[in-house]
């Protein structure tokens, strides 16, 4: 009989912990391009344990890639990717992706689109006010360069790399063709 109680009222209290934590959860929309540009608006939140991130994506092609302050255009090994979402100009309807706040920890995410993260198209859920700011993280990313894709993977570009693929190409291409100087410098 105690035990019955014991477990009664611990479900109970298990129930009402966990009901008014999913009441508590907050969605907070953002808005992926479309006419504000290569942005999410808004580009940062403050989201609690449990809360919701949703992505609408507007026109244009984005991904929503989860990335680490230290190299905001690169994916994160083990994070979260959307994937591109391509939407028309004229789309009535628009896809979405959702994230779960699971701790309080800085959230660091960048487009993967060529350009658009060294373009400023970066976001953040809890970034600190001191410290890895969101005004740090952006300015890294705007200094980052990274407008080089190979094997669906990304890669910073120094100009020295730049001259040697530029070289390679020539290389390749005039085994190929027979003809020197096939790519234009």
């Amino acid at each position: 009989m105690l035990f019955n109680f014991i477990l009664t009222a611990s479900l109970a209290i298990l129930s009402s912990a966990l009901f008014a934590e999913a009441r508590k959860s907050k969605t907070h929309d953002v808005i992926v391009g479309g006419a504000a540009g290569l942005v999410y608006t808004p580009n940062q939140v403050h989201a609690q344990v449990g809360d919701r991130v949703k992505f609408h994506f507007q026109f244009k092609n984005h991904t929503v890639t989860q990335s680490s302050f230290e190299y905001p255009c690169d994916p994160l090994k083990g994070g979260f990717d959307s994937g591109f979402k391509p939407v028309a100009m004229d789309a009535k309807k628009s896809p979405t992706f959702t994230i779960k706040v699971e701790d309080e920890h800085p959230i660091w995410v960048h487009c993967e689109q060529i350009d658009h993260c060294p373009s400023g198209m970066v976001f953040a859920v809890n970034a600190p006010k001191k410290g890895n700011t969101f005004k740090k993280f952006l300015k890294m990313a705007k200094e980052s360069g990274k407008d080089y894709y190979h094997d669906g993977g990304s890669y910073r570009r120094s100009d020295e790399d730049a001259e040697e693929d530029i070289e390679e190409k020539r290389s390749l291409l005039s085994r190929i063709t027979g003809k020197r100087d096939v790519v234009e410098a």
